[in-house]
């Protein structure tokens, strides 16, 4: 990245938030040669459904900056996010908090069920399969969102984390707030009519299957906003 990327990163962390707490640094250095941080805490915060107080939570310089250069993405078809504004590291830190916010929710409600009514981990790897297929439909491919990850060096388990966060939120909203992962025959052919949908010009048997994962995405997105809102006077952001 070049030093003009790296002051245009810094101005919109520092938008964000106060400083940065260092989360990994040598563990050895020789003397009169300083560490360098691996990843900085750019953000840290909490909420009752977190563990308050006592249970902050902490995003890192890396996945933010990856996250922000997603919702770059989203917008265009060009790149991979680079030179993201304070507008999308913003919304990247939206997503980020509701989305721990309600995988958090979707474990202790999962804890609570009756053993008979847990979801399987089956049942919640096709939603995380069926959503990541989505999102990376939505942002261009796989490739390019592996190519945004490199950029950030974000490995593979980290990305795999966002993904298993991500369905497993839009699982939670799904059960506790509002169905969002199901849809009807009905529902789908009105979406294909009167949508603004990628796939104009093609036929609804040929593009069902992507139209459903389209427009389950969108309503994802709908309803994690809707959450987002509700959770807004009881997260704290530092």
């Amino acid at each position: 990245m070049t030093l003009s990327g790296r002051a245009r990163r810094r101005s919109a962390w520092v938008a964000l938030c106060v400083g940065g707490l260092p989360l990994s640094v040598p563990s050895a250095r020789a003397e009169g040669v300083e560490a360098t941080v691996l990843d900085r805490a750019v953000v840290r915060f909490y909420a009752p459904e977190l563990g308050g107080t006592v249970q902050p939570r902490f995003i890192g310089e890396r996945l933010l900056a990856f996250e922000a250069r997603l919702e770059a993405m989203a917008e265009t078809s060009e790149g991979i996010g680079d030179g993201y504004d304070e507008r999308r590291v913003r919304m990247a830190l939206d997503h980020h908090v509701s989305g721990e916010v309600a995988a958090s929710l979707a474990h202790k409600l999962i804890a609570g069920l009756p053993p008979s009514r847990r979801p399987s981990q089956a049942e919640l790897s096709a939603v995380r399969d069926q959503l990541s297929t989505a999102l990376f439909e939505r942002l261009g491919g796989e490739g390019r969102v592996q190519a945004a990850a490199s950029a950030e060096q974000v490995d593979a388990a980290e990305l795999d984390e966002v993904m298993a966060r991500q369905a497993l939120a839009a699982w939670y909203i799904d059960r506790a707030v509002t169905p969002i992962l199901q849809t009807s025959e009905e529902q789908l052919r009105e979406v294909f009519r009167t949508a603004a949908h990628p796939y104009r010009g093609k036929s609804f048997d040929t593009s069902r299957a992507a139209l459903e994962r389209w427009f389950i995405v969108e309503r994802v997105s709908v309803a994690e906003n809707a959450f987002l809102q509700g959770l807004r006077v009881k997260i704290v952001v530092m």
